[in-house]
């Protein structure tokens, strides 16, 4: 199964946040665009197999779900520091082909838990999802999909293919 990498960067985010305070249950909601910024080796530049230089020519598509909370770590949560947040992540990347790129059109989803602790920082850094299947030149996908490296709204998918 040939490897890949794709690094892209969200921008213009729609996140809907449910309301205070935390409960067990309550779900939020997130669509972002997403921007190419490396695939592979590739970045932008100038050389022939580089990316365009142009951000508005590397659109690379939409990632959108949701989070579910899960569980408040209490004072004497064995495996969390009180006050952690434990939550679920259900996403879906829809990918637009990107001319001059190796990025083809298809859906990579993406399920797991990231956890919070007290301060809103991630627990055990880097969040990190796993692929839990793809559609079109994706429909054999596996991998993971790390969060927050090297920028926090940075998203790299190590994809088998």
């Amino acid at each position: 199964m040939p490897k890949i990498e794709i690094l892209v960067n969200k921008f213009d985010s729609f996140d809907l946040e449910p309301p205070p305070p935390p409960e067990v249950g309550k779900r939020g909601f997130f669509s972002n665009d997403l921007r190419l910024d490396r695939y592979d080796n590739r970045t932008p530049g100038n050389g022939r197999n580089d990316l365009p230089q142009d951000p508005a020519r590397r659109l690379a598509g939409t990632h959108s779900g949701s989070v579910t909370l899960l569980r408040i770590a209490g004072a004497n949560d064995r495996f969390y520091p009180a006050g952690s947040l434990v939550l679920e992540y259900e996403g879906t990347y829809r990918f637009n082909a990107v001319p001059n790129t190796p990025l083809e059109k298809g859906q990579v989803t993406a399920r797991g838990v990231a956890i919070f602790d007290a301060n809103g920082d991630p627990f055990e850094p880097p969040i990190t999802f796993a692929i839990t299947g793809g559609t079109e030149a994706y429909e054999s996908a596996r991998g993971q999909i790390v969060e927050g490296v090297p920028n926090a709204d940075d998203r790299l998918l190590k994809i088998e293919i």
